[in-house]
């Protein structure tokens, strides 16, 4: 028997993990506790023993400066980001700057990267797959937030590999969900999926024609999502009990994890009736030793109006999607909600509100991602018929393992640096405010950029079929030492369509959410492939030496949509090196960006003349080495082996 694929969702909250086989696809369970949700905790305990899921998550009321949680919201960022600092005013545990410029968690006196983080957690979703099958699994589809850029994408792949996963494809999370509703329904039609967790938000628009998913815009907010709504409750219940004790319990980090904890407990049990009354009892002690108890009660009428200004901000993301779509909210067939976050009653108001329609729930929006991903795991994996074309344009090589589409992209003409000075960008390409104009080589080290039309291949991913989840718990959360986890009531999961032997994969047409852009001059930037171009994408550059005998040259890239560098995300640089001697302008570089399916990028650098490759490598800001990978699922086996 062929060893499974997983699709799995990585969530900020908890992860969820499913298989696709040729009778359905099914979300996995933990054989103990019947849950398909693992929370994604983890905590490093006194003995040595590094506690994963449900046993983590209760050591955050106790031991919170060593218990790592909602790591997804700062994967990938620079420890220096605005994100990373407001985390570190949140967090109970300690965030330290890394040697390449990555964040590190510090826990009992050891240092992790967050990819290590997340790859204990992966390794704990492996963990319940193969107890649930019988069988090893080690080939993985693992979903991202639709807006996450290349450095959170690098990373997620890096924390796979540490959990000895084989990570054969990065998918959006909307995308995902939109193969688990729409694949062998034969539907068509406008389709926005609206996902919001419990750290992030996206939506993204698509078309749906048959078994063929086309994205056509996406947009999102990778820190906004059910951790902010926690965090508002927790002010609220701060405040009361300093009005009630003359005790601010925002000074003490594990008790205001506690607060944390019986907020997120409010939050939910909100969602399925009107009001909720709770006791975090011994939260603080008083001058005379006397336990201080925190007594809160909040309606939903309460709660709703804190969260309505958070909750609008998803609408003002909805916006961008559908400028860049050229279309508007009445305009859509189906709206599907997705993620923990959109089990709350304004939420789906303000969703019905908006789009004109009464919104799609009918998978549980915790696992609908996951399911998804299964779904293009087994396809990948050739388990299934390729598809046919869907129109003439497009067109299928010989060894293609899913369509390829040809078009024309142009190029822009810039200079740039050699070294770390500034480039430049020529007048032609200016617009009001805009960099100053230059000439077309710059004196001392620089190099310039060719330009030319260039044919650029789109390779359309693949997907594939699933059908019925099994009802999944969802698990308890003691909030406050004193109550149970409320179960909101929620429709049963969708029966999906069965697989057919016959079926060919749904066909995958996605969007890079981000524009890459080279540095150019006076702190100005270029975009070298747009956001929202249909991926796989690639774009050719053509660079040339800027000095006699040049051997290498350094040039700064980033994602983002301003003119400024300093406004993009920086991804890192990248490094042209092992050129020929020879006098100025004499050799040149095509250096090919391509943004592949996983929405992450590869760079590839030849020699026109001779046709030979040449070295680029991308150095990126807290980027992980294949030898640092190496030693972090070294040391994360001898944690695992030792716990058990």
């Amino acid at each position: 028997m062929a060893a499974p694929v997983l699709g799995i969702d990585l969530g900020t909250t908890n992860s969820v993990v499913a298989v696709s086989d040729a009778g359905n696809t099914r979300v996995l369970t933990e054989p103990e506790s019947g849950s398909a949700l693992i929370p994604s905790v983890v905590s490093f305990h006194p003995s040595g023993d590094v506690l994963v899921g449900h046993g983590a998550r209760d050591r955050r009321l106790v031991d919170a400066a060593n218990t790592v949680y909602s790591i997804k919201r700062l994967i990938g960022r620079p420890f220096r980001s605005e994100e990373v600092r407001r985390a570190r005013e949140r967090f109970p545990f300690e965030l330290r700057e890394g040697p390449t410029g990555g964040a590190l968690v510090v826990a009992r006196g050891e240092s992790y990267t967050l990819p290590e983080i997340s790859a204990f957690v992966l390794r704990e979703v492996r963990s319940v797959a193969e107890r649930a099958l019988g069988q090893a699994a080690v080939r993985a589809v693992i979903t991202v937030p639709a807006n996450f850029n290349e450095l959170q994408r690098s990373a997620t792949k890096a924390a796979g590999r540490v959990a000895g996963l084989e990570v054969m494809r990065i998918l959006n999370e909307p995308t995902a969900a939109a193969l688990a509703y729409g694949y062998g329904s034969g539907q068509t039609g406008r389709v926005a999926i609206y996902d919001l967790g419990g750290g992030t938000f996206d939506i993204t628009l698509l078309e749906m024609q048959g078994d063929v998913f086309e994205v056509t815009a996406t947009a999102g907010d990778t820190f906004l999502g059910g951790d902010d709504i926690d965090l508002l409750v927790a002010e609220r219940m701060a405040d009361v009990f300093l009005r009630d004790n003359r005790y601010d319990p925002r000074g003490d980090r594990q008790a205001y994890e506690r607060l944390r904890a019986a907020a997120e407990w409010a939050k939910c049990e909100l969602s399925a009736q009107p009001e909720v009354e709770l006791t975090v009892e011994e939260l603080a002690y008083g001058e005379d030793g006397a336990a201080l108890n925190l007594n809160f009660t909040m309606t939903r009428r309460e709660i709703e109006a804190m969260l309505t200004p958070l909750v609008g901000r998803t609408f003002d993301v909805c916006e961008d999607a559908m400028r860049l779509a050229r279309l508007r909210p009445a305009e859509f067939d189906r709206v599907i909600l997705v993620g923990g976050s959109t089990r709350i009653p304004l939420v789906r108001r303000m969703v019905q509100e908006y789009f004109k329609s009464e919104p799609c729930c009918d998978i549980d929006p915790d696992t609908v991602v996951a399911m998804g991903a299964a779904i293009h795991a087994r396809a990948l994996a050739g388990d299934v018929p390729q598809p046919s074309a869907p129109s003439s344009q497009v067109q299928v090589p010989d060894n293609a393992i899913g369509k390829v589409a040809l078009r024309k992209v142009s190029a822009e003409r810039v200079s740039l640096p050699a070294g770390l000075p500034p480039p430049i960008a020529e007048a032609s390409n200016r617009t009001a405010g805009g960099p100053p104009p230059a000439a077309d080589v710059v004196l001392g080290s620089s190099i310039v950029v060719g330009a030319a039309d260039i044919d650029v291949d789109v390779n359309m991913n693949e997907m594939l079929p699933p059908a019925p989840p099994p009802p999944g718990g969802t698990g308890g959360f003691d909030a406050a030492i004193m109550m149970q986890q409320p179960q909101a009531p929620y429709p049963s999961a969708m029966a999906l369509p069965q697989t057919r032997a016959d079926r060919p994969a749904p066909l995958l047409l996605d969007v890079t959410p981000q524009s890459l852009v080279v540095e150019t001059v006076s702190g100005y930037c270029d975009p070298v492939i747009r956001r929202n171009a249909a991926i796989p994408v690639e774009q050719t550059r053509v660079f040339s030496t800027g000095l006699d005998g040049q051997e290498s040259v350094l040039i700064r890239i980033a994602q983002g949509e301003s003119r400024r560098y300093d406004e993009c995300q920086a991804l890192g640089q990248l490094e042209l090196h092992g050129l020929r001697p020879a006098p100025r302008g004499a050799v040149k570089i095509a250096v090919t960006f391509e943004i592949d399916a996983d929405g992450t990028l590869q760079v590839r650098a030849e020699d026109p003349e001779t046709g030979q490759r040449q070295g680029a490598r991308i150095a990126l800001v807290g980027g992980i080495s294949d030898e640092e990978i190496a030693m972090m699922a070294q040391r994360q086996g001898q944690h695992f082996a030792e716990s058990r």
